[in-house]
């Protein structure tokens, strides 16, 4: 259960920069929308682990 957690995060930025972006938007190029899906999970990771160890784990 705490995978998904963690894994939820990045598909659906995948998802919405990688998938569905290209088919609304078609003028930004690939490289722009990979290093945006790269920036978006790797804060989401740091904000989720913050999150587990702070609120789920009970140390807050």
């Amino acid at each position: 259960m705490i995978i998904l957690f963690f894994l939820a995060g990045p598909i659906i930025i995948a998802i919405g920069n990688l998938v569905l972006g290209p088919i609304f938007n078609k003028k930004i190029p690939m490289n722009v929308r990979f290093r945006a899906f790269m920036i978006g999970s790797t804060i989401y990771l740091i904000t989720a682990y913050l999150c587990y160890i702070l609120v789920l784990k009970g140390k807050l």
